[in-house]
């Protein structure tokens, strides 16, 4: 995408996200969560799709180990939903 000029969008960093979810034991997380930081760095706005699907990476991680960290990126959300409800 980027050879082309084109910015990556929500939608597909989303996709990535997600397909690293889906990586066999958990073992993308780090890379999710790499790619999660990266979109707040661009300004890329994340949205409940992204959270969900970082959380559920994270949630994967081998023996549980980001659980807590997974916790944090809930409570993330419930702060990004409440700024939107807020100030509409």
């Amino acid at each position: 995408m980027k050879r082309r000029g084109v910015q990556p969008d929500t939608v597909t960093l989303n996709a990535l996200i997600s397909a690293m979810e889906k990586a066999p034991g958990g073992s993308q997380w780090e890379k999710a969560l790499e790619v999660f930081q990266e979109m707040n760095r661009r300004g890329v706005e994340p949205n409940t799709v992204t959270f969900n699907a970082l959380i559920s990476a994270m949630g994967k991680a081998p023996g549980g180990s980001q659980w807590e960290r997974a916790v944090e990126v809930f409570e993330e959300l419930v702060e990004e939903m409440e700024r939107t409800i807020f100030s509409a």
